[in-house]
């Protein structure tokens, strides 16, 4: 799982990331030293920041910003079973915190997703609503969904994909209002074009290339989701017993 979160560098991270990543677009088999020679950092400086930004390695920081396929060289293709079973095995329970830290900040959340998306997010509306002392709102129109946010909204998409719909129009809306969008993918998708301060990559892995995006399954959504709930009650559960101590 990819966390990309840009909000976590600090100003002369960000500004080496720009020119890495731009540099990177021309010249994709760049070497870390000579990256870091065009940025006047040092090489570990360099290595420091793509961990920092969720990546394992240079190489796979290289492939994700040059818009390659992150394919680990072990893995071969396997059925949603087995794709599954290894995103169970190797779940990173920081994404959760990651997404709790973000989500806590808000008193105000719109969830937002198309076709078998949106029923995904009906469903998280329900239990965050039982759990959470916020104002819980669900779209699958970019309309209704523009309506609700202002300043004080987090939005939160949910796509497999990212492919079957742009989101810059909602993306421009929640910008010129001054609200914050989360979007959490699915699928590693390299090809992605939306400026969004934070993207999860749930898995690094696809579905069946020629399954449309509404066939897909949204079963790693509801793994995530209620890994989600189910940090939310620990933590409910935790205060209550403090409480009755106290």
């Amino acid at each position: 799982m990819i966390n990309i979160n840009l909000n976590k560098l600090n100003p002369l991270e960000l500004s080496v990331h720009n020119k890495l990543s731009s540099i990177i677009k021309n010249n994709e088999n760049i070497k870390i030293l000579e990256a870091a020679d065009h940025c006047d950092v040092s090489s570990s400086k360099v290595s420091k920041l793509v961990r920092k930004l969720g990546f394992e390695s240079f190489k796979q920081y290289k492939q994700f910003f040059s818009g390659e396929q992150i394919i680990s060289e072990d893995k071969k293709k396997s059925t949603e079973l087995e794709r599954l079973k290894n995103y169970i095995e190797n779940f990173d329970p920081v994404l959760i915190d990651n997404f709790l830290t973000i989500f806590k900040q808000y008193n105000k959340i719109v969830l937002f997703g198309l076709g078998p998306s949106f029923i995904c997010m009906e469903y998280f509306a329900y239990k965050l609503s039982l759990l959470a002392d916020k104002s819980i709102s669900v779209a699958q129109s970019e309309d209704y969904a523009q309506r609700l946010v202002d300043k004080d909204t987090l939005l939160i998409v949910f796509s497999v994909t990212g492919k079957f719909s742009s989101f810059e129009n909602l993306l421009n809306t929640v910008k010129f209002c001054g609200a914050k969008m989360l979007l959490i993918l699915e699928e590693y998708n390299t090809s992605l074009t939306v400026e969004v301060d934070n993207i999860f990559y749930l898995t690094n892995s696809t579905q069946d290339e020629n399954l449309l995006p509404f066939e897909k399954t949204r079963t790693v959504f509801f793994i995530f989701i209620e890994e989600v709930i189910a940090k939310l009650m620990s933590e409910q559960q935790k205060n209550n017993l403090q409480g009755i101590k106290e």
